[in-house]
């Protein structure tokens, strides 16, 4: 079975001062049907070949359009207008090129990671038991948030795009939000999980709701963190799970785990109820697979991102893995298992670049697996960081 669709994840910049239609056309003769385009990103610095060499420094929370304001409701957080383009004019010309190409463009947003939102908002940022707030991640419990929430997502689907790429619309982790981390303490998967539960009162008053007590799991998270705040971590040797957390927190950590999940489930239904109105493909971009990069069944994990797979399954149109690891037994593996656990159309994602990748054969491979698996769609991260090599590898292996 060949291979119907591949397309590559991109930023704006790869548009830049070009023709659309030229560029598009030169990606449909690599064996690219389409583009994951970021028109919703965060902060990153980034070493940019297709318009460099160059490295480039992303701003946070930006909107590579002009955001339509109306779409958001009235008391939800909104982008500040020198967070986005002035015009939607560049974007325009390259939805134009696209539908005259019957070019597949996909509208990329990242939805919670958002420093720039959560320094002008604190309150709606996750807080953990000890009062910490994390300016990076948006709290989906927050009513602002979710109205944010789904006024992205009306605004993404209303430039003309034919499907959602959702990137961060769940919790999050302790590391991997801030330039320049410091945290100069041995930490178990255990600690840095509890480190990050959010206690905010959005997410006591939905705990409460479902008759939790929530102040009382915040006061026992707190108390189990002191031997790691004053001594050392106790829990380094201990794999973090589900059951291993209530034999620390008690049963109710678990009731609060379901909150979590539901929280997230009920995001993905309401994007989704957005995008039939547009008539909108969605697809997840789903980061679980980072969680243990040695991991061959990462969905065992999604909970500890608030994830339920099978939930979200019911809502999304498209599964997409980010499924990067360097053998290719491994892809096969990681591939078979999102296939068997959450069925429905998967879209593994490919990093045909350095560390994932190092040979023409190997990537050759790893798409062939994935054929015989019978996957429809093989999409690649991140075009604007590629060698011209890595376009012929590309085209290659789809061939």
């Amino acid at each position: 079975m060949n291979v119907c669709n591949s397309r590559a994840f991109a930023f704006t910049h790869t548009f830049q001062n070009s023709n659309p239609s030229e560029v598009i056309s030169e990606l449909q003769e690599f064996g690219l049907t389409g583009l994951n385009l970021a028109l919703n990103y965060h902060a990153s610095r980034d070493f940019l070949l297709r318009k460099g060499p160059r490295l480039e420094y992303l701003q946070d929370g930006f909107n590579y359009y002009l955001p339509n304001y109306s779409n958001y409701p009235q008391d939800s957080l909104r982008p500040a207008p020198s967070d986005s383009y002035g015009s939607s004019e560049a974007l325009r010309s390259i939805v134009r090129a696209a539908s005259q190409l019957n070019f597949e463009l996909s509208a990329w947003g990242v939805f919670l990671h958002n420093g720039k939102l959560g320094a002008a908002f604190k309150e709606c940022c996750v807080e953990n038991s000890l009062g910490n707030r994390f300016l990076s991640e948006l709290c989906p419990s927050n009513p602002r948030v979710r109205d944010y929430c789904r006024g992205l997502a009306t605004d993404l689907m209303s430039q003309g795009v034919n499907s959602l790429a959702i990137e961060s619309l769940h919790f999050h982790g302790a590391r991997h939000g801030e330039h320049h981390e410091r945290f100069f303490l041995e930490m178990s998967k255990i600690t840095e999980f509890l480190f990050s539960l959010c206690f905010c009162v959005s997410c006591l008053m939905r705990f409460a709701s479902a008759n939790g007590d929530g102040a009382a799991l915040k006061s026992k998270v707190t108390m189990e963190l002191d031997s790691f705040l004053k001594e050392n971590d106790k829990w380094l040797d201990l794999e973090l799970t589900k059951d291993n957390l209530a034999a620390i927190c008690g049963p109710e950590i678990l009731a609060f785990l379901q909150v979590r999940e539901e929280t997230v489930t009920s995001l993905y239904s309401d994007v989704s109820s957005i995008a039939r109105s547009y008539g909108v493909q969605t697809r997840f971009v789903d980061q679980t697979p980072l969680l243990d990069i040695t991991s061959l069944e990462p969905l065992d994990q999604s909970w500890v991102l608030g994830v339920d797979p099978m939930e979200v399954r019911r809502y999304v149109d498209v599964y997409e893995p980010l499924v990067y690891r360097t053998e290719p037994d491994a892809v096969e593996h990681v591939t078979s298992h999102y296939l068997h656990r959450v069925s429905g159309e998967i879209v593994p994602i490919l990093r045909p670049t350095f560390p994932d990748n190092s040979s023409q054969a190997d990537l050759v491979t790893k798409v062939r697996k994935l054929r015989d698996m019978g996957i429809k769609e093989i999409d690649f991260y991140l075009l604007d960081t590629m060698r011209p090599r890595d376009l012929a590898w590309i085209k290659s292996a789809l061939a």
